[in-house]
């Protein structure tokens, strides 16, 4: 931003002649011209970090818990068997079912050839059509009798594979401390897989936040969600997004956004948003908290050093030199940079103002510094 300087010196008790003792008392003043410019301020937002999906793994068969096949807070792949609950009493019904199945075939096979020798019986008169139809009735109740113990079968072979508690999903387990020989419950919450292959930030933006955001980088709502005029998507459009970890570190990886929620909570008056991340070393894990440091590109604004603002309840005020080089207290609307040095104005000032940056709590309007 180009500026100007100028040193200028307003006498505190004007008088004639003006003696040493009053140049002593002399304070200088210090003026700046400010001009527009762009510039970018990060915004620090609080976020919660949850892998793309989230299963909750319930047994779907209750008994002992015979084996535990995983250790907490390690990678296992879709289908890895987790837990082995007792299959004692299953492997009977399967046992079961299959004897039940094999009597039935049996008995299928006797009334099909009843029912087939009654045929040629009839066909040479010897035996009535209601012997006859009795046999094909029989002959299909055998039939469907053995559709019934084949699907019995099927239940019990089943129910036997569930005693095998399966990943859902690859990704990072978490127990929920059930350990060898304890029962499990239908409604017990055995462990929890998330797919930390991605990281999701989810974060609240105010409404008016994301109205200037919207209306910043030309973005508007849809059918298909917020596109821009061109037609691209959300992430492909605003910046990429850094992350700081609670530790004060800087995560290597910038994500971005990937979701803006449509519906504005009316509590709280925010947006629910959601920014991705890679995670190929999983250093993030779902469940933690981080902060999302979200870079807002500020167009048409004036830094002015913090020494230029007097503090006015919620407002700023800064002295803009008018022509006939007396001051006058303009309320504006800024923001501190990041580094707390400036303020960047965003409303009050206009391109081409000078204004008194140093020693303004001596000020007051009307008085002469130029």
């Amino acid at each position: 931003m180009k500026m100007s300087n100028w040193v200028r010196v307003l006498p505190i008790c004007p008088c004639s002649g003006g003696s040493k003792k009053d140049k002593k008392d002399q304070i200088k003043y210090e003026i700046r011209k400010v001009e527009a410019e762009t510039r970018v301020y990060n915004i620090y937002i609080p976020a919660s970090l949850h892998g793309l999906s989230e299963v909750e793994v319930f047994p779907q068969v209750s008994g002992i818990i015979r084996q535990v096949n995983f250790k907490d807070g390690f990678k296992v792949k879709k289908g890895q068997p987790l837990f082995v609950i007792d299959q004692t009493e299953h492997k009977l019904n399967v046992q079961n079912a299959q004897a039940n199945l094999a009597a039935a075939k049996a008995q299928m096979e006797t009334t099909k050839l009843q029912y087939e020798s009654n045929q040629k019986l009839a066909a040479k008169k010897i035996i009535s059509d209601y012997v006859l139809s009795s046999s094909m009735n029989a002959y299909h109740v055998a039939q469907a009798s053995v559709q019934q113990a084949q699907a019995q079968l099927a239940m019990a072979q089943t129910t036997l594979s569930y005693c095998t508690v399966r990943s859902p999903i690859t990704g990072i387990i978490k127990e929920n401390g059930f350990k060898i020989g304890e029962v499990a419950a239908l409604s017990d919450l055995l462990c929890t897989v998330s797919d930390d292959s991605e990281i999701q930030a989810w974060f609240s933006y105010t409404e008016s936040q994301l109205l200037d955001l919207l209306d910043q980088y030309g973005l508007k709502p849809s059918s298909e969600g917020l596109k821009d005029i061109d037609g691209k998507s959300v992430s492909a459009k605003l910046p990429r997004l850094k992350l700081q970890l609670k530790n004060g570190q800087e995560y290597a990886h910038e994500g971005v956004v990937t979701e803006m929620g449509g519906i504005v909570d009316r509590k709280t008056g925010t947006v629910i948003c959601k920014a991705t991340f890679p995670n190929p070393d999983y250093e993030l894990r779902s469940g933690l908290s981080a902060t999302l440091v979200f870079p807002i590109q500020m167009k048409e604004v004036f830094r002015v050093p913090k020494t230029a603002a007097v503090h006015l309840q919620d407002h700023l005020m800064f002295y803009r030199v008018c022509k006939d080089g007396t001051v006058e207290g303009v309320i504006c609307e800024a923001i501190p940079s990041n580094s707390g040095q400036n303020y960047y104005v965003k409303s009050g000032l206009h391109s081409g103002d000078e204004i008194v940056i140093n020693g303004v709590q001596n000020l007051s309007n009307g008085m002469k510094v130029k």
